[in-house]
């Protein structure tokens, strides 16, 4: 019964840290770029997907924070149980390769769209 409180109130403390300040700046981020008269086109559907892509990243920092932390706080708590810090362990593990992923797709994504945007990006030079 005390447990159970205490990762009630635990859980609340961490989303109102991480998660509210990312919510109050997402506000910030326009999504959908401006338009011109005559329509929208590549360079706008390019400037979408990074919007899109640096939304997602602007969130799963504060979710990746909140793992990691979840994860300290069973590992901490474990008191010698193998099973419990196995676990911990887990998560630790597969909370770094997701957000290593995260990191990654944001990079692929923001080195083709930066690419395909500018007009004078030579591959390779001569």
């Amino acid at each position: 019964m005390k447990k159970g409180i205490l990762v009630k109130i635990f859980l609340v403390v961490f989303l109102t840290v991480f998660l509210v300040p990312t919510f109050v700046f997402a506000q910030q981020i326009t999504l959908v770029p401006d338009c011109p008269d005559e329509g929208c086109g590549w360079p706008q559907l390019m400037e979408l997907a990074q919007n899109i892509m640096t939304f997602l990243i602007a969130i799963s920092i504060p979710l990746a924070s909140i793992a990691f932390a979840w994860a300290g706080f069973l590992y901490i708590t474990a008191r010698g149980s193998q099973s419990a810090i196995d676990k911990a362990h887990s998560i630790f593990g597969k909370v770094a390769i997701g957000f290593i992923v995260v990191l990654t797709a944001w990079l692929i994504v923001w080195l083709i769209t930066s690419s395909l945007l500018e007009e004078d990006y030579i591959l390779l030079e001569r």
